[in-house]
């Protein structure tokens, strides 16, 4: 059973944003990190529970108050690469041509300024399982000297689940709090299958708990996948002109999206 030619051509980004139970708390912790000023902190979960999407929407409520926040999504491979972006993130004086010595002064003089103005700072790492050992030792060096009570200074890394056992454990020992970003629930499910209807209602779609329940076992509770499972349900129905969605969509669905 086909619905499109390729199921990345139905995008994630048409759901709408759901704040689950899960989100908030992680929300939480992560502001309660930077209320105790804590060296680093690590949020970690599966692929496509929604890590990159929390740190973006948390960020962007960290600037509008005020806060310094620097927010590396693709880790460079190279030492210049990751310290050019961090510094122009920060507001730095440096250029392409900048040499990482330079970039690194850059940086310190940087982080002493705004600890000088009491400015809450945040440096968040997505993706952090890609680094290289280069970057994760610019990472050791920044959370060593520049992060921590004395300067207001939070390191936050986000990497996925399976790869934090294999993770650069020297980072792991400095983490002061580990954050797991927990997948959804039937129940929160079904209520981003609410806002997903109003946010789409020339689809009229319809699930019922037991199509709820298909949607969370195939999904296993991941934000990403449900939403995708959602956005093909919305083309089947409106190819078959119907607004039931079955576990037999579903089911058909799941093997459309492996």
């Amino acid at each position: 059973m086909r619905y499109a030619s390729s199921p990345q051509l139905i995008v994630a980004s048409m759901s709408p944003f759901f704040e689950s139970p899960a989100y908030q708390e992680a929300v939480a912790r992560l502001e309660y990190a930077l209320q105790r000023h804590d060296r680093v902190a690590v949020l970690t979960g599966a692929v496509g529970s929604g890590k990159t999407t929390l740190l973006e929407k948390w960020t962007g409520q960290l600037r509008r108050g005020g806060a310094i926040v620097a927010h590396l999504r693709t880790p460079g491979t190279f030492e210049h690469d990751f310290l050019w972006d961090l510094a122009i993130q920060l507001k730095a004086n440096v250029g392409l041509a900048t040499t990482p010595p330079e970039l690194w002064f850059e940086i310190r003089e940087q982080l002493t300024a705004f600890t000088l103005e009491q400015r809450p700072i945040v440096v968040v790492v997505d993706h952090v399982e890609e680094i290289s050992r280069e970057t994760a030792d610019i990472l050791l060096t920044l959370a060593r000297l520049h992060c921590g009570s004395e300067t207001e200074a939070t390191l936050i890394l986000s990497v996925d689940s399976q790869h934090l056992q294999t993770f650069d454990t020297r980072l792991l020992k400095l983490a002061d709090l580990k954050i797991e970003l927990e997948a959804w629930n039937s129940d929160d499910i079904a209520k981003f299958t609410e806002a997903y209807q109003a946010a789409h209602p020339e689809a009229q779609l319809t699930l019922d708990s037991a199509a709820i329940e298909a949607v969370s076992r195939y999904s296993d509770g991941l934000p990403r996948v449900i939403s995708q499972i959602l956005d093909l349900s919305r083309l089947a129905l409106a190819a078959s002109e119907s607004t039931s969605v079955t576990p037999e969509t579903v089911e058909a669905i799941r093997e459309e999206l492996l």
